[in-house]
């Protein structure tokens, strides 16, 4: 799925703490990157064997708590592993939503 010239998913390395924000915030933002790179793995395994999915879906079939896979989604569409089509889904709420593919 992922060949050498396209980044690990371990290659994101934006801060999800912000400077103003206590030390606390940057020492738990380092600990996130193993689980935050073992969440995109689990979303890219989902969308190759599943097709496509909206965020709520995948939290959903994935057993997260509402919104995880709708951090992680962005990050991986910076890597160029997924896209947002114009397609449309509905979450557990009833709410329509964009589904997310394999690029």
């Amino acid at each position: 799925m992922i060949n050498d010239d396209q980044p690990s998913l371990f290659d994101i390395v934006v801060p999800r703490a912000r400077r103003t924000d206590p030390n606390t915030s940057h020492e738990a933002a380092v600990t996130m990157r193993e689980t935050a790179a073992s969440h995109r793995s689990k979303i890219l395994a989902f969308l190759k064997e599943h097709g496509g999915a909206t965020g709520d879906g995948l939290d959903e079939a994935l057993g997260w708590k509402h919104a995880t896979a709708n951090r992680r989604l962005p990050e991986l569409r910076e890597l160029g592993l997924v896209t947002m089509t114009d397609e449309m889904g509905v979450t557990r709420s009833g709410r329509r939503a964009r589904i997310w593919r394999l690029v």
